[in-house]
């Protein structure tokens, strides 16, 4: 009959044999088929904290309370990845039959230490944790706040732009946004990520007028420690990172420095940046929506903003009419405005008919935004629920637009000296604003100068 004990005492009489299987990481023991212990080597003894005379020829489950090599003795059958823990000691063991002539002669026991690997999984799993929750807080710090809902208008031509931005938000295209400030270009950019696959990603606005060169540079790309004085240490994750799997939104593009724009320009192109005081390139994965109140045709022909980079941005663009251009918005968003407020305050308000027709005949420079902080003051400064004239800031020197449609070409001469000054005090007498008041009486800015200097005004 087969004797297992008697063939693992020839097995050590092997030159080398104790040599080679105590020098494996793995612990090693084995049974005979009545489950008593064999043989054991040096790693299984430092695994375990016991010493051969406590375990050889002892039956297993004397030796260990709860084990499952009698199990396998009785079915035949392998465990693989028995956990077990002794003396703070996490390891593993996989346990098979040895069968000789179909019957179970034995059981081998193959231990494997994983207390560290239990540690860096546990530490891992830690750091996974805190990962996605720093995820979370920059998805919550960064995420669009408004909505295609949110943009309220009545006037056809604003429908035809809100449709025509919807449809741009499912493409992953770059979108340039143009219009005057505080006509909503930053609403339009919320409402397209929102609208966008990238919708659950970040998105990421910044000004890029609000920063110097080399400070925009280092928010928009990041830096290394050490890279210049007053680096922080560690150094910095930039706005693009930040943005992977989303949007950036460079909010007035036409104020960014020349020699900046040509680092924007290789990142669409390629898809890649280097961190400042780094040679390691960082690929991200971002749509950028861009705006700008600025002439950008006007700035390349000046040689401020790179054609190039120009039309990289402008492979889709819109262009917000200003709030003089579109007034049947204008009763919506008094409305809206104010239902706004009265809920922030639960204070519902009405608006006179005569406060109504002061506000259609201002001219709104600062276009929407002006609008929301005029009724802001004045339901601020109401001594009632009626928002009346006398509530509007600064109500006497409010400037009354001029009649839409009504340019120097439809008058006479006798009253056009009368129409450009009404038109420059509406507008300004700006370079910029000379531009607008020309273009609203329907003449160039250069036959302007030339009535300007005519009339003496």
């Amino acid at each position: 009959m087969f004797s297992l004990a008697f063939d693992i005492n020839a097995l050590q009489k092997i030159p080398l044999f104790d040599t080679i299987i105590n020098s494996l990481h793995d612990g090693i023991l084995i049974t005979d088929e009545k489950g008593y212990i064999k043989y054991v080597n040096s790693s299984y003894l430092r695994l375990t904290g016991v010493s051969s005379n406590d375990v050889l020829n002892r039956k297993v489950q004397n030796v260990r309370k709860g084990a499952r090599l009698p199990e396998v003795l009785q079915t035949g059958k392998a465990l693989l990845g028995v956990r077990r823990k002794v003396n703070n000691i996490e390891y593993i063991a996989d346990i098979s039959p040895i069968i000789f002539k179909d019957k179970v002669v034995g059981a081998i026991s193959v231990v494997r230490d994983v207390t560290e690997v239990v540690a860096l999984s546990n530490e891992l799993r830690t750091y996974t944790h805190r990962v996605l929750e720093l995820r979370n807080k920059v998805r919550e710090i960064h995420r669009a706040h408004y909505h295609f809902e949110d943009i309220i208008c009545q006037s056809r031509e604003m429908e035809k732009i809100k449709e025509m931005a919807r449809r741009m938000a499912i493409n992953d295209m770059p979108v340039l946004i143009l219009g005057e400030s505080g006509s909503g270009k930053e609403l339009f950019a919320h409402s397209i990520h929102n609208a966008s696959p990238r919708f659950s990603s970040p998105f990421v606005p910044i000004n890029c007028a609000a920063f110097t060169p080399q400070l925009l540079s280092s928010e928009l790309f990041g830096y290394e420690e050490g890279a210049f004085t007053g680096a922080l240490k560690g150094g910095k994750i930039g706005l693009f990172e930040i943005a992977h799997g989303g949007t950036l939104f460079l909010d007035e593009i036409g104020d960014m420095e020349y020699d900046l724009q040509s680092k924007l320009l290789r990142v669409l192109e390629t898809g890649e940046f280097m961190r400042i005081g780094s040679t390691k390139p960082i690929k991200v994965d971002v749509r950028i929506i861009s705006a700008t109140n600025r002439e950008i045709g006007q700035l390349i022909g000046e040689l401020k903003f790179r054609e190039d980079l120009f039309y990289r941005l402008n492979v889709i663009s819109l262009e917000i009419p200003p709030l003089r251009a579109r007034f049947e918005d204008l009763l919506p968003l008094v409305k809206h405005f104010l239902d706004r407020h009265a809920r922030r305050i639960k204070k519902r308000y009405t608006i006179s008919s005569s406060t109504l027709d002061i506000l259609r005949q201002y001219h709104y420079p600062g276009n929407v935004r002006e609008l929301f902080n005029i009724l802001e003051f004045a339901a601020s400064m109401s001594e009632t629920n009626e928002i009346l004239p006398r509530d509007l800031p600064i109500f006497s020197k409010i400037a009354p637009r001029p009649a839409p449609g009504r340019t120097i070409s439809h008058t006479t001469r006798s009253s056009e000296k009368e129409l450009i000054v009404e038109t420059l005090k509406s507008f300004g007498t700006s370079v910029e604003s000379k531009k607008k008041a020309a273009k609203h009486l329907g003449i160039s800015l250069a036959t302007l100068y030339n009535k300007i200097r005519q009339h003496n005004i």
